[in-house]
């Protein structure tokens, strides 16, 4: 069905009321008519466009997924060099978070979901999270000139991503002991910028390492 122009601001209204009644109660307790009410709406209408409190979580929780699969796209590109696409790699997990308190209550709801598990997860670790991986090692594989992928490489794919994923799941703490370091778009890219210089000594280490054993 086609969504008409008038039909954009409810639905959105429901999903952000959602967005932080799930983040902060969990699925379980933010029920239909608390976010019916918290969104100022009629109840039919979350049936109207979610089906039910489980289309509405999936709804919520496939937005961010999209998100994270165009990032996971965006440096696969073979045109790239490899400073490039960790650049874009690491611009999947900054660039989200200049929308400042919608990305906090998304990182609260996966949180949660990683405690509180209604499948959802698991989806996200399947569809997004082993891809983007795998993407990486395919990038780190070309750039060492390496026949296969060994536990050293896994390592090294391992300790670049979590740059991004300890970014994202700890910025309420960093925002606690360092705020400046999130305080902008303008830090949030100077971040962005280190994270990828840091990624690269990695690489570069991990290569003298490796030519080093070869000798």
């Amino acid at each position: 069905m086609t969504t008409h122009k008038t039909d954009i601001q409810p639905r959105e209204k429901i999903l952000l009321t959602a967005l932080k009644l799930f983040s902060e109660e969990g699925f379980a307790c933010a029920t239909v008519r608390k976010i019916s009410k918290a969104a100022a709406v009629n109840i039919s209408a979350i049936s109207y466009y979610f089906g039910d409190k489980n289309g509405l979580y999936r709804a919520l929780c496939n937005d961010l997924m999209c998100k994270s699969q165009e990032s996971t796209h965006a440096f696969e590109r073979e045109d790239l060099t490899l400073e490039q696409a960790l650049d874009k790699l690491f611009m999947g997990y900054v660039e989200p978070l200049k929308q400042g308190e919608t990305m906090r209550m998304y990182i609260r709801l996966f949180m949660r979901e990683m405690i509180e598990p209604t499948g959802m997860w698991k989806e996200r670790v399947e569809n997004n999270i082993i891809p983007k991986h795998e993407a990486l090692l395919k990038l780190l594989q070309k750039h060492l000139n390496i026949a296969t992928v060994d536990d050293d490489l896994q390592r090294l794919a391992r300790c670049i991503i979590a740059m991004g994923v300890h970014l994202c799941m700890s910025c309420e703490t960093i925002d606690r002991i360092t705020p400046t370091l999130l305080a902008d778009n303008a830090a949030l890219d100077t971040m962005r910028e280190r994270m990828t210089m840091f990624a690269m000594s990695m690489v570069n280490a991990e290569a003298a390492r490796r030519k080093t054993l070869q000798a």
